[in-house]
Order: structure tokens, then sequence, then C-alpha cells
């Protein structure tokens, strides 16, 4: 499971319509290495705007939680926004998503926002990263969410939080575990880091 947090511009919009508050910037980036080493190739990100835009288009937006998950589920209980759409800008994702207000977490996130603290955003999803290279390859996105404290990077706010490092925390591994019982390719990584951990272990 790969989160990846990325340059966010929190630019909002609040419609004098209906109040409705988005945010706007960039959600994922490629072609460079991020802080944590990483390089994202533009078809992997580019695939991944195709899917949210699809799923949006058919009326199944992609929902976001406010804070990370340990694992990849999206809880009914913990979203704050919907991904509305994204498009691609030379090699970055911008998106923009819609705060659902009349949610807890939405709730949460409005107040944030009205009070002006900058969010950042994390994409979430599963793949795998060439250690020698940082090449992130097979990346499937699953939503992007809202975090509290980003770092920051040339004035955008910026985190990374490494879900690939889940075999140092054992306790969250059976939580991944029943998110991949669908997903043929997140089962083989997950294999290969339960391997990892039993190395670990008995190191």
């Amino acid at each position: 499971m790969i989160l990846e947090e990325a340059h966010f511009g929190n630019i909002i919009t609040e419609s004098t319509e209906d109040k409705k508050i988005y945010l706007k910037g960039i959600f994922m980036e490629s072609e460079q290495k991020n802080r944590n080493g990483r390089i994202y190739q533009r078809s992997e990100i580019e695939k991944a705007v195709n899917k949210v835009n699809e799923a949006a288009k058919a009326g199944r937006h992609i929902l976001g939680e406010l804070d990370h998950p340990p694992s990849l589920e999206v809880r009914l209980e913990n979203v704050s926004h919907k991904i509305v759409d994204m498009y691609m800008e030379g090699n970055n994702a911008i998106g923009r998503a819609e705060i659902l207000v009349n949610t807890p977490k939405g709730q949460i996130a409005k107040g944030l926002i009205e009070a002006g603290v900058n969010l950042g955003v994390s994409s979430r999803g599963t793949g795998s990263v060439n250690e020698n290279t940082g090449m992130v390859e097979g990346f499937e996105v699953v939503t992007v969410d809202l975090v509290a404290q980003p770092s920051a990077i040339n004035a955008y706010p910026e985190t990374l939080s490494e879900h690939l490092q889940f075999y140092k925390r054992y306790g969250e591994l059976t939580d991944v575990a029943e998110a991949l019982i669908r997903d043929t390719k997140a089962q083989k990584f997950f294999k290969e880091e339960i391997n990892k951990f039993l190395k670990d272990l008995y190191k």
C-alpha cells in the first residue's frame, strides 16, 4: 500500500448559491523525485486521473477521508470530501474536491479551513517501489485524503507517509490484509512485505 502526500494549493472556492466549499490544487506529481526519493511516471498519474474522472462521470465519485486510515478501505464514517474531477497540467494532476459539510468529518474539515488551517492532501493506493531507482510501478490510486501536518516544499504543503513499511508496525498488518482480499496485485505485494517483516523479526 502506498500513501503519497503531495503539493496542495488549498485554493478555496465557495459558491454563492449553495455555499459549497471546494479545495483545488496539485493532488499528485510525476516525473520528479519527491522527498522520499520516489518517482512516478506520468503515465501512472495520468491513469489515476482517468480513474477519478470515470468514477465521477458515472456518478460514483471517489470519496476521501480526514486523516490517513491504516488500510485501503474507505470508511463512510470518516469521509470528509469527494473528488469532483482532475486533469493533467504538465506532469501534475490538478484536482478539485468538495468538502461534504453535512458529514461529521466534513464539518471538521470545514471548521479547519474557515480557521485558516492549510490542509495537505495524500494519495492512497497500491504499487511497488524499485529500491534502486525509486521508481513507483503499478500504481493504482484508491483515493486522496486530507492530512493535518504536511511538510513544506516551495511554499506548498507536502508530506509523505510510508505504508510500504507496514512490516515495521505489526499491529496494522491484519487491517491491510483484509483490504487486499480481492486485489491480486496488492496480495502479491503484501506477501513480499510479510516476508520482509519476518526477516526483520529474526535479525
